[in-house]
């Protein structure tokens, strides 16, 4: 079951293409490759009061997969428009060893635009999942995950980014980390900001 939702995931995620309206990205470290698309959902609806709503969707092939699908929504504060807060929910199933994980986590994140003069435009970002036991279902007991990343636009259309990540599955047998890495990537970034 997990497979058929992983490939769904990666054929979804090859059409969608945040101080950008839709973008598609891998990144990979010695130990996993992350598949992650992104995108405003004004594109599906037509509706321009949408343009702050995104569905996102990422699969991480580790030790252990987890497919992850959510929705949020970003905006800036009204007078610094270099900063983007956002928050949402996700869906994330995962599987190991026999016992199924589906936990609905709450996502907080913040992105800004830094001001470095003669190079590319530069963003850092952090985000964080939680789903506490309330929140989790199946064998699942709690969920976990944090991230940091820098990214920058080396030509039209495409970023680099590196990052660190932290994702624990904790399951009711047991605690399992998930990933605790440093990695690096690139994206497809469509109608940037």
């Amino acid at each position: 079951m997990l497979k058929k939702i992983s490939f769904i995931s990666l054929l979804l995620a090859t059409s969608l293409f945040s101080f950008e309206r839709a973008s598609m990205g891998v990144n990979i470290n010695n130990d996993d490759v992350e598949f992650e698309g992104r995108s405003s959902i004004e594109y599906f609806t037509d509706i321009p009061e949408y343009r702050n709503f995104f569905v996102d969707m990422n699969y991480i092939n580790a030790n252990e997969s987890l497919f992850g699908l959510g929705i949020s929504s970003e905006n800036s504060p009204i007078n610094y428009q270099n900063l983007l807060f956002s928050v949402g929910l996700r869906g994330v199933f995962a599987s190991k060893g026999g016992e199924n994980f589906t936990a609905i986590p709450l996502s907080f994140g913040a992105k800004t635009r830094l001001g470095f003069n003669g190079l590319p435009e530069t963003y850092l970002g952090i985000k964080a999942n939680f789903a506490p036991s309330v929140l989790s279902f199946q064998d699942a007991d709690k969920y976990k995950e944090y991230r940091v990343e820098l990214d920058a636009n080396v030509i039209p259309n495409v970023n680099v980014y590196v990052g660190a990540r932290r994702i624990d599955t904790d399951y009711k047998s047991g605690a399992y980390r998930l990933d605790n890495k440093a990695y690096a990537g690139f994206k497809f970034v469509l109608d940037p900001r």
